[in-house]
């Protein structure tokens, strides 16, 4: 028999730090390609 699955929560909860104290590599790499993708959108928002 197999243990219930808690309920949901939403993101965040108490047990969530809201910054964590080291990104994973992974983590710097997504952000820094939103932020790459943010900085074309923008120039091409200007450009049109």
């Amino acid at each position: 028999m197999s243990t219930p699955a808690p309920p949901e929560e939403p993101p965040g909860g108490p047990d969530e730090p809201g910054e964590l104290a080291e990104e994973s590599p992974q983590l710097r790499r997504l952000r820094a390609r939103m932020a790459e993708e943010n900085r074309l959108r923008r120039w091409l928002r200007r450009a049109i």
